[in-house]
């Protein structure tokens, strides 16, 4: 597993869902996505609402809303399942979180759900954890977000 921790997002804050959905490839935008332990600037839509412990979409879906309006995620956990994978098997575990997961620092770089495919964390709106087991999709953020990105086993190591 690798990963990356990115400082700076193009957009200038670190939070911006929209530009990284706009990343992903379209096999990654077809998955369910589950976010957890979200705390947003503002909740503009009733599929993210401020009361809830989790948001269970499909990746198109997600990248649409993002698109229409600017939410900063300040935390929020961000992971994909492989196709078939149906929210009662997510439930089974407990729900990924950021605040105070020590885990996220370990040089051992693991996606924090057991079925995930790819995530994303917004860590205190300062840096962006990005965890795939698609290389291909950690190989596209270390292009855009080479000035701003450090591996994270070599960040974590330190």
């Amino acid at each position: 597993m690798k990963g990356l921790i990115i400082r700076e997002l193009k957009t200038s804050y670190i939070a911006n869902m929209a530009e990284i959905f706009n990343l992903l490839p379209q096999k990654e935008l077809d998955k369910f996505w589950l976010i957890s332990n979200y705390e947003c600037n503002i909740y503009p839509f009733e599929q993210i609402p401020i009361d809830k412990d989790y948001v269970w979409m499909k990746g198109t879906e997600l990248k649409e809303l993002f698109n229409q309006e600017e939410i900063m995620f300040i935390w929020g956990v961000f992971t994909s399942f492989p196709n078939g994978t149906t929210l009662n098997d997510v439930l089974n575990v407990p729900l990924p979180t950021a605040d105070g997961n020590e885990s996220l620092w370990s040089p051992k770089v693991e996606i924090i759900h057991p079925l995930g495919d790819t995530e994303f964390i917004s860590w205190d709106g300062t840096v962006l954890l990005v965890k795939a087991k698609d290389m291909n999709i950690l190989d596209k953020f270390t292009e855009v977000y080479s000035s701003v990105s450090k591996d994270l086993e070599e960040y974590n190591s330190n």
